[in-house]
């Protein structure tokens, strides 16, 4: 949770702040935003997937009055999961059936599978977070800020007082209505209500300090959030075809193996080694065209798959970006300064 102390010094006089006993109280008791590590994603999808096992589909089974929509959305791990390994299982474990050389020719299949159905799904994640990570770098907006929504059910018997679970989403999860609350709620949490905002418009380019930056950054941000998930949209399913198509090439046609001899580090490092050149190799093929009969046309579907990719990710970035910075656009036509504005 990003609380921390609160820091005194950045308290506009005469303004209120609440203890860190009452923050700390608060915290557990209403909506927060959460503190954003490496293990923070996977963390929240591993939560996700359990609750949804055993907690989510139970409650749908008996007709529960307290699921709810991000139950039913969280539960999409399952069959996203449960189908993936069924692709897989399918070529990989049949052909164990078969007879040579038929075998050899079905494990082919089920290895290219495999790995089409794992870089399908990397390359989607990298296409989201590519768009996710400009963005941010370009106007310090975090599109993955998550925050922890404390959920008040209704009683499922007589005397039932376990009545609050934890959901996770993101800040900017509804591009209509984004939660700046909880983002002017971890500003007073650190002693200054328009921390955040005034970081954001300092990247808008605005050198002077505002006195409600909230009221003048806030359309923005919001025009950045759409822009945003409109390329991420475009951007992830490109990126997931790039997955795919490298993993039909050649390369991935034998067994990626960890070499027999040296200690156990060296073997996982030699490991990875084959691994990395083996998805060389297959980019070189696609890009190469080399493993079609017609190389010339398989030499133009796999550069526009490779540049399409990049270029996705460039021109959503720029498009998301675009017109952020004061520089880029007539201030006076869009940010007046001068205007008045009412205080939240």
């Amino acid at each position: 949770m990003q609380t921390g102390k609160v820091n005194q010094t950045n308290i506009p006089k005469n303004a209120y702040y609440a203890s860190e006993d009452v923050h700390q109280r608060l915290s557990s008791t209403s909506d927060q935003i959460i503190k954003k590590t490496p293990i923070t994603g996977a963390r929240i999808v591993a939560d996700k997937f359990v609750n949804s096992l055993f907690i989510y589909a139970p409650k749908g089974m008996q007709g529960s009055r307290n699921s709810n929509f991000y139950e039913f959305l969280s539960m999409g791990l399952i069959p996203n999961i449960t189908g993936s390994a069924m692709l897989i299982a399918l070529f990989n474990l049949a052909n164990k059936s078969f007879k040579m050389p038929d075998r050899a020719f079905a494990s082919i299949s089920g290895r290219k599978m495999a790995y089409g159905v794992i870089f399908y799904a990397i390359g989607k994640w990298l296409g989201q977070k590519f768009i996710n990570k400009g963005v941010e770098f370009k106007t310090g907006i975090d599109l993955e800020m998550p925050y922890k929504k404390v959920v008040t059910e209704l009683p499922d018997y007589p005397g039932d007082k376990d009545l609050t679970r934890i959901e996770y989403h993101r800040v900017f999860e509804s591009a209509d209505f984004p939660r700046f609350d909880l983002i002017n709620k971890m500003g007073e949490q650190q002693g200054n209500r328009h921390l955040w905002w005034d970081k954001i418009a300092r990247k808008m380019g605005f050198k002077d300090p505002l006195n409600s930056p909230e009221q003048l950054v806030q359309e923005k941000v919001r025009e950045v959030a759409v822009k945003s998930s409109s390329a991420r949209s475009v951007s992830s399913y490109i990126w997931a075809a790039l997955g795919v198509a490298l993993a039909a090439q050649a390369p991935f046609e034998s067994k990626i193996c960890m070499p027999i001899s040296g200690t156990r580090k060296e073997r996982i490092l030699g490991l990875g080694r084959n691994f990395a050149t083996t998805v060389k190799n297959s980019f070189v093929d696609l890009y190469n065209g080399n493993n079609f009969k017609f190389t010339h046309g398989a030499k133009i579907v796999g550069r526009t798959i490779i540049f399409g990719a990049l270029a996705s990710t460039i021109l959503g970035v720029w498009n998301a970006t675009r017109g952020f910075k004061v520089a880029d656009r007539q201030a006076d036509t869009q940010i007046n300064l001068k205007k008045e504005y009412e205080a939240c």
